[in-house]
């Protein structure tokens, strides 16, 4: 089960994670996916919430479902390099996020690391903890 990010719905969160796992290889083209009832045990929503975020990706052409066969990823040519990469760097954002949590490091230390990084001026992520000290 993921981390639950309290300001984005769940629907929406298990679509980001279903994508970035496409746009990583981890799930590929013609993989089914488990069923709504299966993903909501495994990821511990209602099975509403997960019906909800795989009509929003069938709606985007990311997966499909097939009436006694189940749903799989669809080969996609709308789904681009730049989607594919931006779920990607979301997934791993939010795990860097999560680890951040467990090792009590503030947002707002987190912001500021992440100004430093896009301004190139960390160079290192040793400069990480004398940046924010």
């Amino acid at each position: 089960m993921a981390q639950i990010q309290r300001n984005q719905p769940l629907y929406e969160q298990l679509m980001w994670r279903i994508k970035a796992q496409v746009a990583s290889g981890v799930l590929i083209i013609g993989e089914k996916l488990p069923s709504v009832r299966e993903m909501a045990l495994i990821e511990g929503l209602n099975p509403n919430t997960v019906a909800k975020a795989y009509r929003a990706l069938e709606n985007q052409n990311v997966i499909e479902t097939v009436t006694g066969r189940g749903t799989f990823i669809r080969a996609n040519d709308e789904f681009t390099a730049d989607e594919q990469l931006i779920a990607s760097l979301q997934e791993q954002l939010g795990e860097v996020v999560i680890e951040a949590k467990r090792a009590s490091i503030s947002v707002q230390e987190l912001h500021q690391w992440l100004d430093s990084c896009y301004s190139g001026k960390l160079d290192s992520p040793r400069r990480m903890h004398d940046i924010s000290h």
